[in-house]
């Protein structure tokens, strides 16, 4: 084989193993990062323990994540650990939608708007009376409970 070829088939190994990494070329990389953050020879770390060497490298950059900001992506790791089948995508489009959802309900609350835009006309009827206001009202058409009429027919009972 001549250097050339050499190079070349080096070069193919490399690429193939970043493509698909087998667990070989995920053993090296782990390795050469070990290699580099520690400043300890790679002909040396290739004898330590794996998990020893995993392990330190997964200390090391743990330790620069911020666990408030980043708390989506703990989430998600400890979500991939524990359920093989987690989907990182759908969970993070599913946290969105209720993020929407929480801020969206928030304004509606803030602003007074009927939960749905059919009972914006009963918003009055099943809103509680205030104390100066505590007349009969009929029920909202579309359904709901008038208390005040349950009240209402209750005293009537009682009293006669």
């Amino acid at each position: 084989m001549s250097f050339r070829e050499l190079i070349e088939t080096c070069q193919s190994i490399a690429l193939a193993d970043r493509l698909i990494p087998s667990d070989e070329a995920n053993w090296h990389y782990f390795c050469r990062e070990y290699s580099k953050t520690f400043h300890t020879p790679l002909h040396e770390v290739l004898k330590m323990q794996p998990e020893f060497i995993c392990t330190t490298m997964f200390s090391e950059s743990f330790a620069k994540l911020d666990l408030e900001e980043q708390m989506d992506d703990i989430t998600d790791i400890i979500g991939s650990l524990s359920d093989p089948e987690y989907d990182i995508k759908r969970e993070r489009a599913y946290r969105e939608e209720m993020r929407k959802i929480v801020e969206e309900e928030n304004l509606r609350l803030e602003s007074g708007e009927a939960v749905h835009p059919s009972l914006e006309k009963d918003k009055a009827i099943i809103a509680p009376p205030n104390e100066s206001n505590e007349e009969f009202k009929e029920p909202p058409k579309s359904g709901g409970i008038n208390m005040n009429l349950i009240r209402q027919l209750q005293n009537q009972d009682k009293e006669g």
